[in-house]
């Protein structure tokens, strides 16, 4: 009998590959993650689908391809050779049995049961190819399958006709709530144990040290103690936590007493915020920690010296972080919260957060859309076993009032400190009228910071304020000079001397500056608290004068925020609080009574809009990318390299691009080259006509998988960044 592979690179046969996966359920049972109860129910069950999940790779079309590619001799004659080839998971269900009813001793709806077994096989990949069509050979293949006899018993018998891969489809997503705790089990479980057999890395990591006394060690020699707060973590660790907390309290360190040891996902809207974390606890925990990001391959590898040899490690570190099976994962929320589309193969991070601690940090940064996906997410894991820490400044009552209908979830606030830190001014003007003001500043020694709802008035205000030599920070910049510029904000506040820096929202969460006076367009509370954590952030204020400017929101902001949310918020700062001290009471005050009954706002309709998708949206039909734009609500995204930056960097662009597209090119330097080729990157909203503008980069595959174009019409500048020659209407918001 010839021998049946199942991979070429590294070459492994079916065999081989199918122990391995059993290998990783039983290492996967070892950690004692899985909850023990469905261990018992279904562990026949689970071995059972691992057993047959890659059977359809016996199929002579499958092995001819792998033995083409490791230059073995091709199984002749192929009876199905002038067929397209059906992948192989949708084979492996012809080896299912015909009668099911064993199943009764596992499930009293053994026919459900049944139902999830066949979609856990079929689906255990995603495939973009009409499945109907490729299925009308089914029955041939079944044939060249028994005739060939590769692997398969000459006495087994197997199946010809089997449900249409839509009915199969349609079975679970029909029965999705209550099918949702053995789908998410079994199919999870098949997921993980096979990505990780596939990948070659342990399916789980432990902790490599003992994580509280590290923890214990780590708060020793920074020379803190615990606030009164943070140690009632250690009393929580076994429930799931909404903590209200001001920023710069200390909820991080929080989170660490929490977690405990346990296997953790700490979860940041910003891609910079989850840098700047995974840092920080790297050092505290080493190597336990991982980082995922959707550029966790470039950001690894800035991580690496020049010496080839420190690359050793690195592909391992890569499929850890990608297939969830570190101790510790810094994470951008979308890596995890778009599962809860339920996209194919949402079933691995599920499973993977039922058995795991997750903490979520400045959920008021999202927009409310984004937020009814992570609500939504929290219950659900909840409801399977998982347990999480919300962390917030500010928490509507809408969102309290969700999370307080799950049993269990303990609520805490910080102490509100009466720490004065804030005296704000409220104009019934535009910014553009503060530029006097900032000046003044500036010559009597401060550092200034501007914030502004859009890049367009940042840019404005940049020129006003030429005088002061000013710095400027926005979503626009490729990514060098944005790396560049975050940098150079965190050297001006930490050093003496004055300083004016302009920006967007990009610094309300992801940096941690602290500015002795600010200047902003007012937005929406929950923003604006954040704005103010970048000013006197963990410093007394003791001026009569304001450190806190607070100027009418342009027309454009409108496009950005809720337009009732932000016209309360400016209303109560400006009739209630002008000219007074702001304390942490007052922020919390001003949180109830801005998003109280907001039943109305078009802030809430997208909360409910959302949360009522989630609820009724057709389950499995949504692609892993779709769900990514769903959540993040963007749309007409683009990456690309403004024509000046093309230009003047082409030689060097198209150098790595070759490097980028060539297969010649070693996968560690094709890695290094699309790196180097995101750095003269940005990130923009196009509309209308300015879609035409985009030019092709000689049809390179790296550019165009990764949406990489130039654009026309456009200048740019190191200091400035991206600005559009005409017809600039892009003010949407900028993060």
């Amino acid at each position: 009998m010839p021998v049946i592979y199942a991979k070429s690179k590294p070459v492994q046969t079916l065999r081989e590959h199918t122990d391995k996966v059993h290998e990783c359920y039983e290492q996967l049972k070892a950690t004692a993650y899985l909850n023990p109860a469905m261990i018992t129910l279904y562990d026949t069950v689970i071995k059972f689908v691992l057993e047959i999940h890659d059977k359809g790779k016996t199929n002579p079309s499958f092995q001819n391809r792998l033995r083409t590619a490791i230059h073995c001799p091709l199984i002749k004659p192929n009876p199905v050779a002038e067929y397209e080839e059906i992948p192989h998971e949708w084979l492996s269900l012809a080896f299912l049995p015909q009668d099911m009813r064993f199943l009764k001793q596992y499930a009293s709806d053994w026919k459900q049961l049944a139902k999830i077994i066949r979609y856990a096989i079929a689906f255990h990949h995603t495939r973009n190819v009409d499945r109907e069509a490729c299925m009308i050979n089914f029955s041939k293949f079944v044939t060249a399958m028994e005739t060939t006899k590769l692997d398969v018993d000459h006495k087994e018998v197997l199946q010809r006709n089997v449900p249409s891969l839509q009915k199969i489809k349609g079975d679970i997503a029909e029965n999705i709530a209550t099918c949702l705790p053995p789908l998410v089990f079994i199919k999870g479980i098949l997921h993980k144990c096979d990505y990780a057999a596939s990948a070659g890395i342990p399916v789980e990591t432990c902790y490599d040290n003992n994580y509280e006394d590290v923890f214990s060690t780590w708060i020793s020699n920074q020379g803190w103690q615990l606030k009164p707060f943070q140690k009632t973590a250690k009393t929580s660790r076994e429930k799931s936590v909404v903590l209200i907390a001001p920023t710069g309290s200390g909820k991080t360190e929080y989170a660490m007493n929490w977690i405990n040891g346990s296997k953790a996902f700490y979860l940041l809207g910003l891609r910079t915020a989850v840098n700047a974390m995974y840092k920080r606890f790297k050092s505290v925990f080493g190597a336990n920690v991982a980082l995922l990001h959707g550029e966790i391959a470039s950001a690894l590898i800035e991580e690496e010296t020049d010496d080839t040899s420190s690359y050793s490690s690195y592909f391992e570190k890569l499929e850890k972080a990608r297939k969830l099976s570190a101790p510790l994962t810094v994470a951008t929320t979308d890596q995890l919260v778009t599962s809860v589309f339920k996209y194919n193969g949402f079933e691995m991070p599920y499973l993977t957060a039922s058995y795991s601690k997750i903490v979520l940090d400045e959920v008021q940064s999202f927009s409310s859309d984004a937020i009814a996906a992570i609500v939504r997410f929290l219950k659900d894991i909840h409801g399977l076993g998982g347990k999480f820490l919300l962390m917030t400044a500010t928490l509507p009552s809408f969102v309290k009032d969700e999370l307080l209908s799950l049993s269990g979830v303990e609520f805490q606030m910080a102490p509100l400190t009466d720490q004065k830190r804030h005296r704000i001014a409220v104009y019934e003007e535009y910014i553009d009228e503060s530029v006097n003001r900032i000046i003044k500043d500036h010559n009597q020694g401060r550092k200034v910071l501007v914030i502004c709802n859009t890049v367009k008035k940042a840019q404005a205000m940049y020129d006003h304020l030429s005088v002061t030599s000013p710095q400027l920070l926005h979503s626009r910049f490729i990514q060098q000079d944005r790396n560049n510029r975050e940098q150079a904000i965190l050297t001006a506040t930490a050093e003496t001397g004055s300083c004016v820096w302009i920006a967007t929202q990009v610094v309300e969460a992801s940096l941690d500056i602290d500015f002795d006076v600010l200047y902003t367009e007012c937005s929406t509370i929950d923003s604006l608290l954040q704005r103010f954590g970048r000013c006197f952030r963990k410093r007394d204020f003791h001026g009569e004068q304001p450190n806190i400017y607070i100027y009418s929101a342009s027309k454009e902001s409108l496009n950005i925020y809720d337009p009732e949310i932000l016209s309360r918020t400016y209303n109560h700062l400006r009739l209630d609080y002008n000219g007074h001290i702001l304390l942490e009471a007052d922020k919390q005050k001003l949180i109830e009574e801005i998003f109280g009954n907001i039943q109305l706002t078009k802030y809430f309709s997208k909360y409910k809009s959302k949360m009522n998708l989630l609820e009724c949206m057709d389950p499995l039909a949504t692609k892993k990318a779709e769900a990514n734009e769903m959540f993040r609500n963007i749309t007409n995204n683009y990456r690309v390299i403004p024509m000046p930056v093309y230009v003047k960097n082409g030689e060097e662009i198209e150098k790595q691009i070759l490097k980028a597209d060539s297969t010649d090119t070693e996968v560690i330097e094709r890695i290094k080259a699309r790196n180097t080729i995101g750095h003269f990157v940005v990130p923009v909203q196009l509309h209308g006509d300015w879609k035409k503008r985009l030019m092709t980069i000689n049809h390179s595959l790296f550019c165009k998988r990764n949406g990489i174009s130039i654009l026309r019409d456009v200048t740019y500048s190191c200091d400035r960044g991206l600005q559009f020659s005409k017809g600039d209407d892009f003010d949407d918001r900028c993060i």
